[in-house]
């Protein structure tokens, strides 16, 4: 058995043979972009205390006034392109937009975020009183071939019921 005995110092005198760090590229370690669907309206950056929503000012060229001014008087306020600056692009013609940022109709609004939460609370309110209306209604009928259910009825039997 024979012991070969290496020097470690052999190493740093052997010419190298590593490629040129500028002739290295990343194809092989970056990540294979994907193809995504473009977003129609463009993201508003999230501001603390405001909600961003686009409001429908006129569809198909024909202006929508009824909704524009609904949406007006429960909160929504247009925004103002000078403190929103990603939103410069889409003001194009300042005198028709007034200094609003439209995209195909839709104006970007803002509203305090207290507003919406109570704006919420009413809406929801609103469906729960009228879900619960519905169901009064139908358990008010007095009609026997319909075998009705209730969710609050509850009936409690012990041992074998009978048959």
């Amino acid at each position: 058995m024979t012991m070969e005995t290496t020097n470690p110092w052999d190493a740093l005198t052997e010419p190298t043979t590593r490629v040129p760090r500028s002739l290295e590229t990343r194809e092989h370690t970056e990540r294979k972009r994907e193809w995504t669907q473009p977003s129609i309206l463009p993201e508003i950056e999230p501001r603390d205390g405001w909600v961003h929503k686009w409001v429908r000012a006129d569809y198909a060229n024909i202006a929508d006034k009824k909704n524009y001014s609904q949406r007006l008087r429960e909160g929504w306020e247009p925004i103002d392109i000078s403190e929103y600056p990603e939103l410069q692009a889409y003001s194009a013609d300042h005198s028709k937009t007034g200094g609003r940022a439209e995209v195909g109709g839709l104006i970007a609004c803002r509203m305090p975020s207290e507003m919406v939460a109570q704006r919420t609370a009413y809406y929801r309110e609103m469906t729960r009183d009228k879900e619960q209306s519905a169901e009064d209604h139908y358990m008010r009928s007095q009609d026997e071939r319909v075998k009705k259910f209730s969710e609050n009825s509850r009936k409690v039997v012990f041992g074998q019921s009978a048959r």
